[in-house]
C-alpha cells in the first residue's frame, strides 16, 4: 500500500479555488448526480482543471484509493465558514485503512499551502481537533442517491470528538 504516491497524485500540480469550486459544485447539484458517481466526476474535473475545493481532492483520492483496492471512505467534518466564522460547512477528507488502523488523508490542505504531508493521521488525533466525523461510503448502500440532495443523510458511521 503506497498511500503518499496516491496522495501525491492528487496534490500535485493542482491549487485551491473555491469561488472555481463552488460554481462546478453548484453544477453538480443542477445535475442531480449519484453519489456513486462523484469520485470519477471530480476525479476527471480535477485532471482537467488543476483546482478545487475540499470536495472534489477527498473524491479524487478516494477514487485513487478505491481503484487500488484500499478500504477507505469519505469523512466529513464540519469547518469554520469565512464568512459566518461559525462552524457550519462541511469539509471533505478521507478515512482509510491500515495495519488495521484507521488514517486521515486531507489533501486539500497541502494543495492550499503548497507544501506538508496531510496522510497518515491518526483518525484519534484527527478527532480530538475536528470534533465528530462522519464516514460515508458513495459506493455503498446508498450511492444511488442524489449527492447533494439525500445521500448525506446516511453516514455509515459517526465518530464523536471532544
Amino acid at each position: 500500500m503506497n498511500i503518499e504516491k496516491y496522495y501525491n497524485e492528487v496534490v500535485t500540480g493542482n491549487r485551491y479555488d473555491f469561488d472555481g469550486a463552488s460554481k462546478h459544485n453548484q453544477e453538480m447539484i443542477c445535475a442531480k448526480v449519484k453519489a456513486a458517481d462523484m469520485p470519477i466526476i471530480e476525479k476527471r474535473f480535477v485532471s482537467q482543471n488543476h483546482y478545487g475545493c475540499c470536495l472534489h481532492y477527498g473524491m479524487t483520492l478516494f477514487h485513487i484509493l478505491r481503484e487500488h483496492m484500499i478500504k477507505c471512505y469519505i469523512a466529513i467534518t464540519m469547518e469554520e465558514n469565512p464568512i459566518t466564522h461559525e462552524k457550519t460547512d462541511n469539509h471533505v477528507s478521507v478515512c482509510y485503512f491500515k495495519d488495521g488502523k484507521r488514517y486521515i488523508a486531507d489533501p486539500v490542505e497541502t494543495v492550499k499551502i503548497g507544501k506538508g504531508k496531510f496522510y497518515d493521521i491518526p483518525i484519534d488525533c484527527y478527532m480530538k481537533e475536528q470534533g465528530t466525523i462522519w464516514l460515508y461510503d458513495p459506493y455503498g448502500e446508498y450511492g444511488n442517491q442524489l449527492f447533494f440532495e439525500g445521500f448525506l443523510n446516511h453516514p455509515i458511521e459517526t465518530l464523536k470528538g471532544c
